[in-house]
């Protein structure tokens, strides 16, 4: 498999995959049960797998100063945008209305990335962007309209999400330390965002029967096999692509999240959707077009829920 082929695969499988936490978690917070608790268990699970699965291999936990740095600022960035931000905006506005803003992280990815480096894209990489936001621009623009009053505010508040989904894209392309795995960046960061969201519940006070946990437990436990699996595919994907080119699962998770509200939640896919799944297409393929990969050019995941 050539190299774009490969970036081409790993974005429609994390964008994919990223697009089902995100409803999962619209699912359990339904059933009441709290962000942060929903968090706790879905990194504390995912993290706990893979710990034992790289155990089971004969391999421990890379502890380098440079993999420990990582590890805590990518981890804290997670936490921030999603067990914090992202939870408590979902809890507040439908998972389809949630997925437009998030379709703006590729763009704030290209302006950060700017200015990191100090120049712009190159000229594929900001048309591919372009393509892909036009494309889930076209599906969800008419369902946003659909937005009540009293979800402004949280609304306005998501912006947030993507602006720190960008920020931890370009700081793990920039500094991924040299030989550092995908699963090993993975186990590492989710370890680091379980043990941040455990004080951040014991301020709130939060908490959760074990009633409720056991009459949601099969949707807790495809949180965490879908956390992992997402995870582990956009760590691979980050390690060979720019940040600009990894950004493009946003706009694979807003299609995501409309398939599966039409499948879950009966709303008509419409007109649209093909020549938004076109664009989407065409702007990942232009986006990863000699896309520099990035954990080798600059030794420098996601998101958990991302």
């Amino acid at each position: 498999m050539s190299p774009t082929a490969r970036r081409l695969a790993l974005t429609l499988i994390a964008g994919s995959l990223v697009g089902a936490i995100f409803v999962i978690g619209k699912l359990l917070l339904g059933r009441g049960l709290s962000p942060l608790i929903v968090s706790l268990i879905q990194t504390g699970g995912a993290s706990a797998v893979l710990l034992s699965v790289l155990a089971a291999r004969g391999q421990r936990l890379s502890l380098t100063a440079a993999d420990r740095r990582f590890y805590l600022v990518a981890g804290l960035i997670a936490v921030a945008g999603s067990a914090l931000l992202g939870n408590w905006v979902l809890a507040r506005i439908p998972a389809g209305i949630y997925t437009v803003v998030v379709t703006l992280s590729p763009m704030f990815t290209s302006l950060f990335n700017a200015l990191a480096e100090r120049r712009w894209p190159s000229a594929t990489a900001l048309a591919g962007t372009a393509l892909g936001l036009a494309g889930v621009l076209l599906v969800l623009v008419p369902r946003a309209r659909s937005v009540e009053a009293e979800q402004a505010l949280a609304l306005g508040v998501a912006v947030g999400v993507p602006v720190l989904l960008a920020i931890g894209n370009v700081y793990r392309s920039r500094h991924w330390p040299s030989g550092l795995s995908a699963p090993m960046s993975t186990a590492g960061t989710m370890l680091v965002q379980t043990l941040a969201v455990l004080p951040l519940l014991a301020v709130s006070g939060q908490s959760a029967s074990a009633a409720e946990l056991g009459a949601a437990w099969p949707l807790l436990l495809a949180m965490v096999l879908v956390t992992l699996a997402a995870n582990v595919a956009a760590a691979a994907l980050q390690r060979i692509a720019d940040s600009v080119a990894y950004s493009q699962i946003g706009y694979v998770i807003a299609l995501t999240g409309v398939v599966w509200g039409a499948v879950l939640f009966g709303e008509r896919l419409g007109w649209s959707f093909v020549p938004a799944v076109a664009l989407v297409f065409a702007g990942i393929v232009l986006a990863n077009r000699r896309a520099a990969p990035a954990a080798v050019a600059v030794p420098s995941a996601l998101v958990a829920a991302r």
